[in-house]
């Protein structure tokens, strides 16, 4: 099972912990999309984990608003396959 955990530390020095499942990479996918990121999760793995963040603990303000605030992100997933390039190159 996929599982994205992680810590946000604030500028004012306050953290915030999340933990989900899959839905969290829809998230990510879904922003990388719009703003045509390519390479997926380990190719951009700060935007990614700052993404993946901002879903998981259900922010309402924008994006760029929130990412004003963040002092930085730490993520850890579990359960991620591996994107078609790296399973390739391994075969």
């Amino acid at each position: 099972m996929i599982r994205l955990k992680g810590t946000v530390t604030y500028l004012d020095g306050r953290e915030e912990h999340f933990e989900r499942g899959s839905a969290l990479l829809v998230a990510w996918e879904s922003y990388a999309r719009r703003h045509g990121i390519e390479g997926g999760l380990a190719a951009n793995p700060v935007t990614a984990s700052a993404v993946v963040a901002h879903a998981a603990l259900g922010i309402a303000e924008g994006f760029d608003v929130w990412l004003a605030t963040v002092d930085g992100v730490d993520m850890e997933s579990e359960g991620v396959p591996p994107t078609l390039a790296a399973a390739t190159a391994a075969a």
